[in-house]
C-alpha cells in the first residue's frame, strides 16, 4: 500500500510494459526475418534504385538492357549488365538519360515482379562486365516463356 492507502501497482505495471516490449521485440525480429526471406517492398523501385545497385555491386554506373533468349526451347527474359558505363568519357547518355533509361527498365522488372531475383541474383553473383561480355540475370517468366512475348519483341 502506498501513504494514501491505495494497492501499489507498481510491480504489476513494470512486470506488463517488460512483457510487451519483449512481444515488440519478437514482432520486430519475426519482420525483419521476414522481409529478409521475401525480401524489401518492391512497389517503389525505380531506376535510381537499380542505378545504386549496380553501382553498389560493380564500382561503376553500368548500363543495362532486357533481352529475350531461347535457351532449349524455352523463351527466356534477361537483364543485361553492359561493360559500357557512364562514367566512361564514350557513354553516349547524359546521367539524366540513364536513369530514365534506368527507370524503364526497373518498371518492367516490376511489371514482372522479379525485383527481388534481380536484388538477390546481383548479391550473389561474381561476374563482371568486361568488354563484349555482360552479365546476364535471366528472369524466368513462366515455365513456356509465353507471357515473355507480351513485353520484348527481337
Amino acid at each position: 500500500m502506498d501513504d494514501e492507502g491505495n494497492l501499489d501497482n507498481s510491480d504489476d505495471e513494470e512486470k506488463e510494459s517488460l512483457d510487451d516490449k519483449t512481444k515488440r521485440q519478437a514482432n520486430d525480429m519475426n519482420r525483419a526475418n521476414l522481409e529478409r526471406m521475401v525480401g524489401s517492398d518492391d512497389s517503389a523501385f525505380n531506376g535510381l534504385d537499380l542505378a545504386t545497385l549496380i553501382r553498389q555491386k560493380y564500382g561503376k554506373s553500368y548500363d543495362v538492357q532486357l533481352i529475350k533468349k531461347e535457351f532449349m526451347g524455352k523463351n527466356l527474359l534477361a537483364m543485361n549488365v553492359m561493360w559500357k558505363y557512364r562514367e566512361q568519357r564514350s557513354f553516349p547518355l547524359t546521367e539524366e538519360e540513364y536513369i530514365l533509361r534506368l527507370d524503364d527498365v526497373a518498371n518492367m522488372l516490376k511489371c514482372w515482379g522479379a525485383v527481388s531475383h534481380i536484388r538477390s541474383s546481383l548479391a550473389k553473383s561474381k561476374e563482371r562486365p568486361r568488354i563484349g561480355k555482360a552479365v546476364s540475370i535471366f528472369i524466368d517468366m513462366d515455365s513456356t516463356g509465353g507471357r515473355a512475348n507480351e513485353w520484348i519483341y527481337k
